[in-house]
């Protein structure tokens, strides 16, 4: 699998937030599934991607080092 290949994720350590693409595209909406966790919905309602704000939180420190792993891979 190569490193542009989706889904894809991103973590944001300043901000604190996880994205996960899902298919290119731009953002023309959102979903909010609950607090700080969000659906981005692209062209024709196709979802983009997940957005999870304030990740630490809901990530135990060794799934934040995994994040940390794969971010670094990219």
């Amino acid at each position: 699998m190569s490193a542009k290949a989706l889904p894809k994720v991103v973590y944001d350590k300043e901000s604190d937030s996880l994205y996960i693409v899902l298919a290119e595209g731009f953002e023309e909406g959102f979903i909010e599934l609950a607090p700080n966790i969000s659906l981005e919905i692209g062209e024709g309602g196709k979802i983009i991607g997940i957005e999870i704000l304030k990740a630490s939180k809901l990530f135990r420190e060794e799934g934040m080092e995994a994040l940390q792993f794969i971010k670094s891979q990219a």
